[in-house]
């Protein structure tokens, strides 16, 4: 809803509809007004003939059957417009289609939910539901690939420890880099083998397809556990030469290649090590309190 309307026709609905954990205020009004067949236009449009004085995550409640604070806690930012500064900047995705299930006890609904580039994996039903997902049917079953699920377990235990404001800048860069890596010819036979198993007939993965990001997220939470350590950031940052080698030497430990670069890609490898590193380090020191700024430097354990 574009803005709360001063005018709606405060009664209940036939069928109470509960929010979904993190659910949009879009979403969730599509699914009260599908549940009880009624058009969207009636649900938010105004009534010209009662007036209520009540304000409108009020209304909502009592349309919806549901208690107050039940959806102010399940929907973040109800009511508040897109210009509204209390409104923080997230992106929206289809929630997992087997936790939707279970929740509203339908297989008919899809559920639009806030999450962020963290959220790739629904680890209970191991269902790929994070990027190139643009419709809950493409949600990858990951039952045969144990090792992506254990990445999305390691990605939250980076997040805790790092915290949002430097894991989002390292899987922003990291995210990049990987993939321009690649393109230069960078090759591991785990990628290949998870790409030849997600697409065993075509063998044809085409861009922004959930699958070519699926086969190197494992890889890419690996690059991002070393960007987001302090110690080994220090070290890519540094312009001492032995100290540099040392965080190549534990990039190329990490994530071996299976194929040495091209002599064009060789020198550009070493350069984007480095411009990675300074491009998270700035973001993060942009964004940080000034009281925050101090860290203490050790290595990372993996």
């Amino acid at each position: 809803m574009s803005g709360p309307t001063g005018f709606w026709l405060v009664r209940p609905l036939p069928l109470p509809v509960k929010p979904f954990p993190r659910e949009t205020e879009d979403s969730y009004l599509w699914r009260l007004s599908q549940t009880n067949k009624i058009p969207l236009q009636r649900l938010t449009s105004p009534s010209h003939w009662l007036l209520s004085q009540r304000d409108y995550v009020s209304r909502l409640s009592i349309v919806s059957g549901q208690p107050r604070a039940s959806l102010l806690k399940a929907i973040p930012h109800l009511g508040k417009s897109k210009g509204d500064p209390g409104r923080p900047r997230q992106r929206g995705g289809y929630a997992c289609r087997h936790c939707v299930a279970r929740r509203t006890g339908s297989t008919h609904h899809s559920v639009w939910t806030w999450t962020s580039c963290h959220d790739q994996v629904c680890i209970p039903h191991r269902l790929w539901i994070g990027r190139a997902v643009d419709d809950p049917v493409r949600q990858l079953d990951l039952t045969e690939f144990p090792e992506i699920v254990e990445a999305q377990r390691r990605h939250y235990r980076l997040l805790r420890r790092h915290g949002h404001l430097v894991m989002e800048s390292c899987y922003q860069y990291g995210s990049d880099f990987w993939h321009s890596l690649f393109q230069r010819g960078y090759r591991l036979s785990d990628r290949a083998e998870r790409l030849r198993q997600l697409s065993p007939v075509t063998r044809e993965v085409r861009p922004f397809d959930p699958r070519r990001y699926v086969a190197v997220y494992p890889e890419i939470v690996e690059a991002i556990s070393l960007f987001a350590s302090p110690y080994w950031r220090s070290l890519a940052l540094t312009d001492n030469e032995t100290k540099f080698k040392e965080f190549r030497a534990e990039f190329n430990r990490r994530l071996p290649q299976e194929r040495a670069l091209r002599t064009t890609a060789r020198a550009w490898f070493l350069t984007e090590l480095k411009r990675t590193a300074m491009r998270i380090e700035a973001a993060v020191q942009h964004d940080r309190p000034e009281a925050d700024l101090g860290f203490v430097v050790r290595p990372e354990r993996r």
